[in-house]
């Protein structure tokens, strides 16, 4: 992490302030090594000192910390304050004194791109290492090229040149001297616009047509215009030229018009079919589009052997949106290999089992195996049997010297330091490369060290390994009570639905942003938070006044009983329009009045949302077995659409 990125806002109150404690905790103290506290105090003011400038204050306090067990990250922070004008000695010296140290490998690739960027391609080339990172190997190639292996540059760009999206702007020089030496062929264009349009990349598409010259920069533009429209695809007479850039047309043309109007693709595909050459995999891919389309508009295959085998999955999708039990239960069974055995195939095989099937012995034995489970599709089960759903929860059994043992570990005990001076990225670098080679029973202590020191969403993301994932009070814990407990007073919405979604959003992260900029414990968007102050009558907050826990919590408190108010208290309609916005939720609520609540969970476009559902109401259960205060995994009131 840069510097400057770390230390921005540290105002200069704030570096005096810790200068004043580290020299009265000097004065008034012996020579003996300083406290931890004291320790932490100079380390900040030195980061304090490198980014104001003051070079020898830095040394100096730098001297003092040698000690420290965050002083590499001096080491590191230094390096990076002048990476433009680091030399390779100095690059591998840091990685010999500081290899273990999650930032080596991180601060060796900046400087890499340093070099790529100042153009200095012969230490780039003598210190490169294989990355898969774009920008760097465009460099590499760049740099290949400029000290006259250009042929060797040129065989690999091609690869780097076809792919679906945009590259970094440090490819394009690259790209146009490869270009202007004539290395781009038209069908290299062609498939990189069948990849840009494939992937609905328009911007990508639209610049692609500028390579294509005479007849096939007429049909790449009819293949961009297909995809806007694919409606067009139904003037057969139009495209009856058979070529292959012509049938790719007519496949992605069918295919998108599958979707929207199957009857219309299904009666140009007769025609095309005899007037065309189409490979077999096109054949199958378009007669799995109409197959599907069909199917979603309420018409199955009247043959289902004629269907392709991967058409099964999305036809039984099809069939559970319509609630057309009987077919549902009969394309569930059709979806071949482990597919099938997922559980939220195997609770949709109960599902349509139970009503299509008059007392249908296999949909309750199925829906009896699924309620073993703790989760979402397992408590919906248990519900519908009738069973109390299953907790599976285990107490943990650790010994205080194992933890003892473990913060004795350098890795953590430079997350533990890390994560006292606020540097949580590094924190959660440290800890990242830990725990892939943490036994069970050292990541059990890891999890219990990171909550013991107040790091709630560290402990609950090493507690979600498999052999951890029983263990409810480090996955689920019951954090911030007397905030939620009130507010939950206050708004009348269920403590457990308040710390659902704050397990969701966040893991009890106070300091949580996203990259949309919701803050907080419930990552709440400012202008919502905003919102919802001025409504409920109390001061606007700031920003940063969202990653105050109480206020996070209250404010979200207010706006999520808001939310149930408007869904007629329908938990998952709220938590959807929590995460993905209330007009969404209303285009997706539009003319399914009755509609099954899970069927419509299931169906929920998003699938962030439509997982961020599954998961409130699954933690939402949690928490009310814990907090003795059980509710229906769907209440009455919310086992349909009203």
């Amino acid at each position: 992490m840069p510097l400057l990125a770390y230390v921005r806002g540290r105002s200069a109150t704030l570096l005096c302030t810790l200068t004043l404690m580290v020299a009265a905790a000097a004065s008034n103290g012996s020579t003996d090594t300083p406290s931890l506290y004291q320790q932490r105090a100079e380390y900040k003011a030195a980061l304090d000192y490198l980014s104001a400038g003051q070079t020898s204050k830095f040394r100096a306090a730098q001297s003092d910390l040698k000690r420290y067990v965050l002083a590499p990250y001096l080491a590191y922070y230094e390096l990076q304050s002048r990476l433009s004008s680091a030399t390779a000695t100095e690059i591998s010296r840091f990685e010999q004194n500081y290899g273990d140290l999650p930032v080596a490998g991180i601060i060796y690739f900046r400087w890499l791109k340093r070099l790529g960027s100042r153009r200095e391609w012969a230490t780039l080339l003598a210190n490169y290492r294989e990355t898969t990172n774009a920008e760097l190997n465009c460099y590499r190639l760049r740099a290949l090229y400029s000290t006259g292996e250009r042929e060797r540059a040129f065989a690999e760009v091609g690869e780097l040149w076809m792919v679906a999206k945009s590259q970094p702007k440090a490819c394009d020089p690259l790209f146009d001297v490869w270009i202007s030496s004539g290395h781009l062929t038209e069908r290299m264009v062609w498939t990189r616009l069948q990849l840009a349009l494939d992937a609905n990349a328009r911007t990508l598409a639209r610049y692609l047509q500028r390579f294509f010259k005479g007849s096939t920069a007429q049909l790449a533009q009819t293949y961009y215009n297909i995809h806007i429209t694919p409606s067009n695809i139904t003037r057969t007479s139009r495209y009856r030229t058979d070529s292959q850039y012509a049938r790719d047309v007519v496949r992605h043309g069918l295919v998108r018009l599958s979707r929207r109007d199957p009857a219309a693709a299904g009666k140009a595909w007769k025609q095309y079919r005899r007037s065309n050459a189409f490979a077999e995999e096109n054949i199958l891919a378009i007669e799995t589009a109409l197959a599907v389309g069909s199917a979603r508009s309420g018409s199955f295959p009247k043959d289902p052997n004629e269907v392709p085998a991967q058409a099964a999955l999305p036809i039984a999708e099809a069939a559970i949106a319509l609630e057309d039990w009987a077919q549902a239960a009969y394309w569930v069974d059709r979806i071949g290999g482990e597919d099938r055995q997922q559980r939220r195939w195997q609770y949709w095989l109960a599902r349509s089992l139970a009503s299509s099937v008059l007392h249908s012995e296999r949909a309750q034995l199925t829906y009896a195996a699924l309620a073993q489970e703790r989760d979402y599709y397992g408590f919906l089960a248990a519900e519908k049997i009738g069973r109390p759903v299953s907790m599976n929860n285990e107490t943990l059994q650790l010994a205080p010297a194992r933890i003892n043992q473990l913060r004795r570990n350098p890795a953590v005990a430079r997350a533990i330091e890390l994560y006292a001076v606020g540097d949580m990225i590094n924190a959660r670098r440290e800890w990242r490369d830990l725990l892939p080679d943490l036994n069970d029973e050292d990541r059990a202590a890891a999890a219990v060290l990171a909550e013991s020191i107040g790091w709630i969403s560290q402990s609950i993301r090493i507690a979600s390994s498999d052999s951890l994932r029983n263990t409810l009070s480090l996955r689920f814990p019951l954090a911030y009570p007397d905030s939620f407990q009130q507010v939950s007073h206050t708004t009348n919405v269920s403590r457990s639905f308040l710390q659902a979604i704050a397990r969701q959003e966040s893991a009890y992260d106070p300091r949580a942003r996203s990259s949309a900029n919701a803050r907080g414990l419930m990552q709440l968007m400012h202008p919502t938070a905003s919102e919802v102050a001025r409504r409920v009558g109390v001061a606007v907050p700031t920003v940063s006044e969202l990653y105050d826990p109480s206020l996070n919590v209250e404010l979200a408190g207010h706006h999520l009983a808001s939310l149930l108010d408007r869904y007629d208290q329908q938990r998952p309609l709220a938590a959807a329009a929590y995460n993905a916005g209330e007009s969404r939720v209303a285009r997706w609520t539009r003319g399914r009045r009755g509609m099954a609540m899970d069927v419509w969970i299931e169906t929920i476009p998003f699938r962030e949302t439509r997982n961020y559902v599954k998961n409130v109401l699954a933690f939402d259960q949690v928490y009310s077995q814990l907090l003795e205060q059980p509710v229906p995994m769907l209440k009455v009131h919310e086992t349909a659409l009203q």
